[in-house]
């Protein structure tokens, strides 16, 4: 089977999988319209949900963990069959990290389920530190854990329009080889935004252009290389990468 084949039957969808929302995620989804947060369609986060099990990743991550919308799918899902050994919840604010490790306890997931607080580029940073300074030590005599378990055999990339590229770009380095990377395609800006300076985008709006324009140019030099696979669904479209 050829790459671009078998990506597309781990992209497909699972009928054995069930379609309803699990409970917890439910109630997370009702909590972050209280908070005027957003997350992935439903259509999305079901299919992410149904790619995972499917692949059964040892290794796996999110990026943009949120509140845990997603990872409540994946919770459930882990609940009812083989859940890795390592899942790394990447989160920048500090606040959702404790909200996190709740839904965490929720589902006693604590030995194989960890939360990461912080700005994802500094601790990739301190995760190739950690790598280079027990590069030569015998896995016996590593007394601590390192900042993230990579490499991973699936990311999940979710932080929003702006800043996507570069947080994706940092996840592919933290990816093993025939890796999985999974993130939504950014919606198409419709509104004028008028010119844009050459010191930069001025308001929101602005900068979901600049955004877009980057994941444009990003997804088509990456197509070049790599194998990349799009799944329009219901409320927006799943990009698959796989890492060479």
């Amino acid at each position: 089977m050829a790459v671009e084949e078998a990506l597309a039957a781990l992209l497909a969808k699972d009928p054995e999988q069930p379609r309803d929302e699990p409970q917890i995620a439910a109630a997370i989804g009702s909590q972050l319209e209280h908070m005027e947060l957003g997350s992935m369609p439903i259509g999305l986060r079901r299919r992410v949900r149904d790619i995972v099990g499917r692949v059964k990743p040892q290794r796996s991550c999110e990026v943009g963990a949120g509140i845990g919308h997603m990872s409540a799918w994946l919770l459930d899902l882990w609940d009812r069959s083989e859940s890795p050994a390592h899942h790394d919840l990447i989160e920048a604010g500090g606040k959702f990290g404790v909200i996190l490790t709740r839904l965490i306890r929720r589902y006693d997931a604590e030995d194989r389920v960890h939360v990461k607080v912080g700005d994802f580029e500094a601790i990739c940073a301190a995760n190739d530190s950690w790598k280079a300074a027990h590069a030569t030590m015998d896995d016996a005599a590593i007394s601590e854990s390192p900042p993230l378990h990579s490499p991973y055999d699936l990311i999940i990339v979710d932080v929003g329009s702006v800043g996507q590229v570069d947080a994706i770009r940092l996840a592919l380095s933290q990816l093993s080889p025939g890796g999985l990377l999974l993130t939504p395609e950014p919606e198409v800006p419709t509104t004028d935004v008028g010119a844009i300076s050459d010191d930069g985008p001025s308001t929101p709006e602005q900068a979901r252009v600049v955004a877009f324009n980057d994941w444009v140019a990003f997804i088509t030099k990456t197509g070049q290389t790599q194998t990349v696979g799009f799944v329009p669904l219901h409320g927006g479209t799943l990009v698959g990468i796989v890492q060479p």
